[in-house]
């Protein structure tokens, strides 16, 4: 029997159930893998499995008559084994095609825990000889989301470390549908390093009057020192691995060393990718007062 499905790890997470509901809309038929059922939504053509990627022996079934695998999964402290894990289990299982979603800092010689901990398993991955593609969001706009939507919601105003700095940020919808591309198409991106951006490197500045346009009230951002920002962290109870690496990434846009923009997006999915002027649109209410 030919191999058809699509495998996706990290499959209840933000960009996973985007690229979930569009494999479903699709038709595609698609093994979502997850630590807890619990967690699955239902939808046509998808099959739940649980599976934990820290135990290879649970993955010996997960890719069965699978021909391509998407893999995300969070920057716990066995990122890098459970990432192999499936790699490993991928190359067993004769995957033809595997989709990482990388760091857009990607390095395993890096001093920065998020970059080293991709860097190692993108290594690895090239190593294996599986036919691969590895995505790298330059940032991703959805995650104003948490804190920065939180005190957009309280104050009309949320505080960042990123002085005037800019990046192109990525909407997560343009990551899925990119994800999808190659996951349906993998002979057109075998081999291939993306570094996905929007069309236009933006400040914070820029993103608070696209929240104001949006909301119909006035947004301000509130310039902050790298120092509180990480004793903010601190306070969150964030790890300090972590911490050090938000922090060199503030470090960089504050210092201009962040506006690269690429045009993978757009030559892909063969559209502009979304501006922070549609993402702020399309999630007003989340950045709407309560009050």
């Amino acid at each position: 029997m030919e191999n058809k499905r699509i495998a996706v790890f990290g499959a209840t997470g933000k960009i996973g159930s985007e690229l979930i509901n569009r494999l479903s809309q699709e038709k595609v038929e698609t093994i979502a893998v997850t630590r807890n059922l619990n967690k699955a939504t239902p939808h046509r053509f998808i099959k739940w499995v649980q599976a934990d990627i820290s135990d290879i022996q649970s993955l010996n079934t997960v890719m069965e008559n699978s021909k391509a695998v998407f893999l995300l999964s969070s920057p716990g402290p066995d990122f890098v084994e459970g990432q192999k894990n499936v790699i490993k289990a991928a190359k067993q299982s004769g995957i033809k095609h595997l989709v990482k979603l990388s760091s857009g800092a990607a390095d395993q010689n890096s001093a920065f825990y998020i970059p080293r901990i991709h860097g190692v398993v993108e290594d690895f991955l090239i190593k294996q000889g599986i036919p691969y593609t590895l995505l790298r969001p330059m940032g991703i706009m959805q995650n104003w989301l948490g804190e920065i939507a939180e005190n957009v919601k309280k104050e009309q105003k949320f505080y960042e470390a990123t002085g005037a700095g800019k990046r192109a940020h990525v909407d997560l919808r343009d990551i899925a549908e990119v994800a999808f591309k190659c996951l349906t198409e993998p002979e057109k991106h075998h081999n291939q390093v993306y570094s996905l951006s929007s069309d236009v490197a933006v400040n914070y500045y820029d993103v608070a009057e696209a929240i104001s346009k949006a909301i119909h009230k006035k947004v301000t951002y509130i310039p902050i020192s790298l120092d509180e920002a990480r004793q903010e962290m601190k306070r969150n109870g964030m790890p300090s691995a972590l911490i050090e690496t938000f922090i060199s990434y503030d470090a960089a846009q504050r210092n201009g060393e962040t506006e690269m923009v690429t045009d993978c997006v757009r030559t892909i999915l063969g559209k502009p990718a979304r501006t922070i002027e549609n993402f702020a649109k399309d999630y007003a209410d989340q950045f709407r007062s309560l009050a």
